[in-house]
């Protein structure tokens, strides 16, 4: 993970002070609750990125999140483990609706979530995202 947050590529569409250090990393893994998953390879195990679920309002709506390390990005594996969690919250978290908040210029994320079926609602101008302002387009789909 620390690998992962010290990429300039990753770190530029993520929240404003992502941990650096395995002090601050090993902070937010203890902090991690059960709808938040690291997601590995399956021969190897090793870490390639995770996927949550950080709020959920009222049992309906959650907002999913993902961060992948840059050498696995484009080879489908974000989508596989994106759709895994989109069909954990329909059968075992029972939500009716997912959104997502993508950094507008992260056309990638933006073409990820629209493949798994999110309908782009609004783009946000000079918006908070993770700390960071910027302009956010704002995703949701019924699961």
């Amino acid at each position: 993970m620390i690998k992962m947050f010290n990429n300039d590529e990753v770190r530029e569409f993520l929240g404003i002070n992502p941990p650096r250090d395995e002090h601050s990393m090993l902070e937010m893994v203890r902090n991690r609750s059960e709808t938040k998953w690291t997601v590995a390879l399956k021969d190897t195990d090793e870490f390639i990125g995770d996927v949550m679920i950080p709020e959920i309002a009222e049992g309906y709506l959650g907002e999913i999140g993902y961060r992948f390390m840059r050498e696995h990005w484009g080879c489908g594996l974000a989508y596989e483990a994106v759709s895994a969690v989109i069909e954990h919250s329909k059968s075992t978290l029972n939500l009716k609706r997912i959104s997502a908040t993508v950094d507008n210029k992260n056309i990638k994320s933006k073409k990820l979530i629209e493949k798994l079926g999110f309908t782009l609602v609004a783009v946000l101008p000079e918006s908070n995202l993770l700390g960071r302002v910027t302009d956010v387009a704002y995703y949701s789909r019924i699961v």
